[in-house]
């Protein structure tokens, strides 16, 4: 089926897009279901993006109008035969109006500043239909100037903004930024790429395009080859941003403005980068069985996030340092700080990364006051334990990279049918043996400790703890004003042993009033091996709790290289 869309933004102030498809049906099919997607490939929690969609209509090219019920969440059953249509009733008119009001890179945002439309959110598709070339033509307030995106250019007018895409899943695959952003590019092997600024950072002396471009160098030459026309790095800078999604020739990133102005923040701007671009190979093209073909409609449940995640967090700051964008130092620094995370979550012991992956759409995307407890990101222990593999890969006169040329082989061997778990643990069997196969898929199926002290030995780099002599009630917690509000409570802390629950509001602890800046120096007051009565707010009614404090678990103070010579051995 040919489907052309076009997209008209009259009125940005108000936040709504309007929609028009034009298409022609067979004469066989008397109805055709119309549906906008649910979820977002790279995101995977049910958004239901049907909740913003108004105003469905379908008309022929003479105005009048066909018979339509909506049948599920963001599905319009169009009738062509129902009702005294006089004219064509093969070629048909669908319009909408979508609402795009919220700044993320998995939903559409339309204001006076600029328009960012995410595919999923905005381009219905029809269902049973393949769809081959849509179009979509953009048309937009004067007020704006550019219009930045992946899909291809079949305009021949500058001022007309008319583009293409392979099928359907490419159409919704290339978010589209409208507005007055900057844009800028260079060229790697010939090939186009293009940066697009929307909102400012404070100021600082770093490079952003030099940096962007040697991590696509590296990144491209690691993995062999460039597997696009051209690619687009969209980018919003704003206040407490913070976000990437993946497509097959662009990305779209979110960051901070103000936490990019320092060496750290900067480091981990550009961690963000790389891990959105090498997804371009790993998720993109290499990737489970599971994701894609798509239904846009139910959830693609996969038990390989270990694969499409943790191999990607592992690379992402081996690139970068790979790339020299950061020193061994800092790189140790991030893996300390990222070892500190991993040990201070209690659900590593009752989820294994299997578990967190398939779970991934009601506990990754869907958090409360208890995923900490009963759940582990496949984000964080995914990169470590692919952080052992490479520990073990190199003993065994390999490395990384060998499996990464080994998973892109496989992917052009078979690029229409995704990849199964035991092949990755037959890669790894290859490269080694049995043992480290068997090793690293334990580690991906079960909840047993790894000895990460062991590996990083076996790297040169020594570890240095910090034993806590400070009191911990082991809770996190949000303020209403100065007001104290428990969100949190981490399994067998003090708060969990002794009966304080998440929201619990902390009026005074043994009679003293508690307020949010008392409460953030409580160590300092507080005594290990000493009971206090914390005198709550829960559920409107006054209630008191005896808790005694403990002392909070030691934490990594640094991991140092002993022999920097056989460390990087181990990274480069």
């Amino acid at each position: 089926m040919k489907l052309k869309y076009k997209l008209k933004i009259e009125s940005p102030k108000t936040h709504y897009l309007s929609v028009t498809i034009h298409g022609k049906r067979e004469a066989t099919d008397s109805k055709l279901s119309f549906f906008i997607p649910s979820w977002s490939p790279g995101s995977y929690l049910m958004r239901e993006y049907g909740k913003h969609i108004q105003n469905f209509k379908a008309l022929n090219l003479g105005g009048e109008f066909f018979h339509y019920e909506q049948v599920d969440k963001g599905v319009y059953e169009v009738d062509f035969t129902k009702g005294e249509i006089k004219g064509d009733s093969e070629n048909f008119e669908i319009s909408y109006d979508v609402f795009c009001h919220e700044l993320t890179v998995r939903t559409s945002h339309i204001d006076e500043s600029h328009a960012f439309l995410h595919g999923p959110t905005i381009y219905m598709g029809v269902l049973g239909k393949e769809m081959l070339d849509p179009e979509v033509e953009v048309e937009f307030s004067p007020i704006w100037s550019k219009l930045t995106t992946g899909l291809k250019d079949i305009s021949d007018k500058r001022e007309v903004f008319l583009y293409t895409a392979k099928n359907y899943d490419d159409l919704i695959d290339s978010p589209i930024e409208i507005g007055c952003q900057e844009t800028d590019g260079f060229r790697v092997d010939g090939i186009d790429h293009e940066l697009c600024w929307f909102g400012s950072t404070m100021k600082n002396d770093f490079d952003f395009k030099a940096d962007i471009k040697t991590i696509v160098e590296h990144i491209s030459k690691t993995m062999g080859e460039i597997p696009y026309e051209k690619y687009t790095f969209i980018t919003h800078f704003a206040p407490n941003l913070f976000g990437g999604l993946e497509h097959k020739n662009s990305t779209a990133l979110q960051y901070c403005s103000r936490s990019i102005i320092d060496r750290k923040g900067y480091t981990d701007w550009l961690e963000l980068v790389a891990h959105e671009y090498f997804h371009t190979w790993n998720v993109k093209r290499i990737r489970p069985k599971e994701l894609g073909p798509f239904d846009y409609l139910t959830e693609a449940k996969t038990r390989m996030h270990w694969l499409t995640e943790g191999l990607t967090s592992f690379m992402d700051q081996l690139f970068v340092y790979r790339c020299g964008l950061t020193t061994l130092e800092e790189y140790l620094e991030k893996m300390t700080t990222n070892l500190n995370r991993y040990f201070s979550i209690p659900g590593r012991k009752f989820h294994s990364l299997e578990d967190s992956s398939f779970n991934s759409w009601i506990k990754l995307y869907r958090p409360d006051e208890n995923s900490n407890n009963s759940s582990i990101s496949y984000y964080l222990k995914g990169g470590l334990v692919f952080f052992v593999l490479n520990v073990l890969l190199v003993k065994e006169g390999k490395g990384i990279n060998d499996l990464l040329d080994l998973l892109w082989e496989r992917y052009k061997a078979n690029p229409d049918v995704g990849m199964e778990d035991h092949e990755v643990y037959s890669m790894i069997e290859s490269l080694t043996n049995k043992t480290v196969s068997d090793k690293f898929s334990s580690m991906i199926t079960s909840t047993e400790e790894i000895d990460f002290e062991a590996f990083l030995k076996e790297m040169s780099i020594e570890v240095e703890y910090t034993e806590s002599k400070a009191s911990s009630l082991g809770v996190t917690t949000s303020t209403n004003g100065d007001r104290v509000i428990i969100k949190s409570v981490e399994l067998d802390g003090p708060a969990h042993k002794y009966g304080l629950n998440a929201g619990d509001e902390i009026i005074a602890i043994d009679g003293m009033r508690i307020l949010n800046s008392d409460f953030q120096k409580y160590d300092k007051f507080l005594t290990v091996n000493k009971t206090y009565n914390f005198c709550v707010s829960r559920l409107g009614y006054i209630t008191n709790v005896k808790v005694l404090m403990d002392h909070g678990p030691r934490t990594i103070k640094s991991l140092k290289s002993i022999d920097e010579a056989k460390t990087k051995k181990f990274l480069l």
